[in-house]
């Protein structure tokens, strides 16, 4: 396997940062859900925004590598485990209530390691996100920080925010209403390319 090792002279390529950056994710979730059941949104913030940018940069990264990332099945779970952090957290710290947010980060963590369904695990990610973002703005002081995050993320990503992620969303999400079964790969596919 060739591997394009002119990055630093590590003898890492663009594949391995952006298993790095999505393995940062990953190791984000339990800071995440501790920093929200303190009740310490302001953090939470900031590990959101460093979370959510490596999930921008480990995406622009796969896709310029020579071959596949390692870990690009577990792109979808990362943000999964992050928003189910978040979702656990606002519950056990009475930002919401608690038998609304645990179940509901608690299935979306549970369907995250099946992926039994990624269009519902993509539903509820972008519900738990909600949830937060709503928190942050009425509780956190640096809410502008996250809101500022989301105009620069989608204004930089414009074109794919439209033409890939949206569609796939929207598809991913129809599919169980509309009692059509879609290719499970599909719907992981778009989303992490």
């Amino acid at each position: 396997m060739d591997r394009d090792t002119s990055e630093a002279g590590t003898g890492l390529d663009r594949a391995d940062f952006a298993d790095l950056l999505t393995l940062a994710r990953l190791m984000s979730a339990p800071i995440m859900l501790w920093l929200v059941s303190i009740r310490s949104l302001d953090a939470a913030v900031l590990v959101a925004v460093i979370a959510w940018w490596t999930d921008f940069f480990d995406g622009r990264m796969a896709r310029k590598a020579d071959r596949e990332s390692r870990l690009k099945d577990w792109d979808l779970r990362a943000d999964a485990w992050l928003a189910s952090a978040m979702g656990l957290g606002l519950g056990l710290a009475g930002y919401f209530s608690w038998w609304v947010a645990v179940p509901l980060g608690a299935a979306v963590l549970v369907m995250s390691v099946l992926l039994s369904n990624p269009a519902a695990v993509m539903v509820g990610v972008a519900v738990q996100y909600g949830m937060f973002i709503v928190a942050m703005y009425l509780w956190a002081d640096l809410w502008w920080l996250g809101v500022l995050h989301v105009i620069v993320f989608v204004g930089a990503s414009w074109k794919r925010f439209w033409g890939v992620l949206l569609p796939a969303f929207w598809a991913g999400a129809a599919a169980p209403v509309s009692g059509r079964r879609r290719n499970r790969g599909l719907v992981v596919d778009d989303w992490a390319e």
